[in-house]
């Protein structure tokens, strides 16, 4: 694909990164000079200096040759005018990065979504959901939504107390919980297998699952005895990232807000309805203390202070907190920070932007790409069309080839669980899970 990025920033590069990885053809755009020479420097992709809303910019871009236009500067208005621009020029994917909120609202009456913009994106509010995903099932590796939240594929590796070793699908002794999600993917030693009845897991595999997310949260709870869940969340910061994660997890876990500042403490009590908001200084000892701390607590710091942060989680370690999470809003201190293993996990909303968008893009019709960063597998979303050889098919009647799964089916709006007797209709949404080599004759079957 050929994409063109707006905006040098975190966000930019971290998507020019992992765009060049996937060999897709890259074009940025910023003002900033010193920012594209330091991008392309490090990265196989071309620059262009100069305004992205700028219509002689993007023409100089040739924007309208590419696939998809990615706008990700710290200006709103800038971002949203060069996706209309590229709308108008008839380019396919356009998505903007916002800050407000009211951007995200269709509520108000101008929805961006209607006005050509494929996808809007608010970088905190996917930090925060996945902060929440990861308080959720604390023994994900990484967990996301497709099919607009209705689907979510998630990761995890078999360890010596799950109830899964050494055993097939077939002779576990949850059938319900098998049944009722998709294992889709095992990465074993850098090699992909897709599953299937005879699949024996085994220990350090690392297995995908695709199911709604009541079912894989029940399933996780059976495969990882031996992590418990949470039952307190302590966040620190009442900023928009730490009331947004509020909000998400008040409802599911006793939750607590520490903001030192009052005028934002009373703020943040305002909006949330279960969350105990203290004002207090979080990296104090009296303030852990005081927010009831102890050994079945997750701690997130999400103060915009990435040194403080880092302190934070110690001494919630210290005091007994059983899992702590920390943002980073410097990309380069992440990977010290992890080898570290300082906290047990790292966010930042530009890795938690880049990953949303490139989820977004995974997840678009015919379209193959990896999964998951580093799976060796491709993803289809098809439609079953209307009279088609496969239209009244049971799935066990199609066939699939062995390096291929169907994981799951969306049916007028809903989830319909893929077993081999469900019978396709016409306009089901098919994803498809398969090895790189399979997508010719999957595409050949469904298309």
């Amino acid at each position: 694909m050929r994409i063109v990025i707006i905006g040098a920033g975190n966000a930019g590069r971290q998507l020019a990164m992992r765009l060049s990885e996937e060999r897709h053809s890259v074009v940025m755009v910023d003002q900033d000079a010193q920012a594209l020479a330091q991008a392309e420097a490090g990265l196989d992709i071309l620059t262009i200096c100069g305004q992205g809303s700028n219509p002689c910019v993007l023409a100089e871009a040739q924007a309208e040759k590419s696939d998809l236009l990615i706008a990700v500067t710290d200006n709103d208005e800038v971002n949203i005018l060069s996706c209309l621009l590229a709308h108008a020029a008839g380019v396919k994917g356009k998505i903007a990065r916002v800050t407000n909120p009211a951007f995200l609202e269709s509520a108000s009456g101008y929805d961006l979504k209607k006005m050509g913009i494929d996808l809007v994106i608010n970088q905190k509010h996917e930090c925060a959901r996945e902060v929440f995903n990861m308080l959720q099932m604390p023994g994900a590796l990484e967990a996301f939504d497709l099919f607009e939240g209705k689907v979510m594929v998630a990761g995890f590796i078999i360890n010596a107390m799950s109830p899964m070793l050494d055993r097939t699908p077939a002779e576990c002794d949850r059938l319900d919980l098998i049944q009722s999600v998709r294992v889709i993917a095992i990465r074993r030693d850098e090699q992909l297998v897709v599953p299937h009845g005879n699949t024996v897991f085994k220990q350090n595999d690392v297995i995908y699952l695709v199911g709604q997310r009541e079912h894989i949260s029940n399933f996780f709870k059976w495969v990882q005895p031996d992590i418990e869940p949470f039952e307190k969340v302590i966040i620190a910061g009442g900023g928009d990232l730490g009331l947004m994660l509020a909000k998400f997890i008040e409802t599911e876990v006793d939750t607590v807000l520490l903001e030192q500042n009052e005028e934002r403490a009373r703020f943040c009590s305002s909006e949330l309805n279960k969350t105990l908001i203290l004002r207090a200084d979080a990296l104090t000892e009296s303030a852990l203390e005081e927010s009831g701390l102890h050994d079945r607590t997750a701690f997130v710091a999400l103060t915009g202070d990435d040194e403080g942060n880092i302190m934070n989680c110690l001494m919630a370690q210290k005091k007994g907190a059983s899992f702590t999470a920390t943002q980073i809003t410097r990309t380069d201190f992440i990977p010290v920070v992890e080898s570290l293993y300082l906290v047990n996990r790292v966010v930042s909303p530009y890795v938690s932007t880049s990953n949303a968008i490139l989820h977004w893009l995974r997840s678009k019709k015919v379209q193959a790409a990896s999964l998951l960063h580093n799976l060796p597998g491709e993803l289809l979303d098809v439609v079953v069309p209307a009279n088609h050889k496969i239209d009244g098919l049971r799935i066990k009647e199609i066939k699939i080839p062995s390096t291929a799964i169907i994981a799951t089916v969306l049916r007028e709006g809903e989830v319909v669980t893929a077993t081999g007797d469900l019978q396709l209709q016409a306009e089901d949404r098919v994803l498809i899970f398969c090895h790189p080599d399979a997508v010719k004759k999957i595409q050949s079957i469904f298309l």
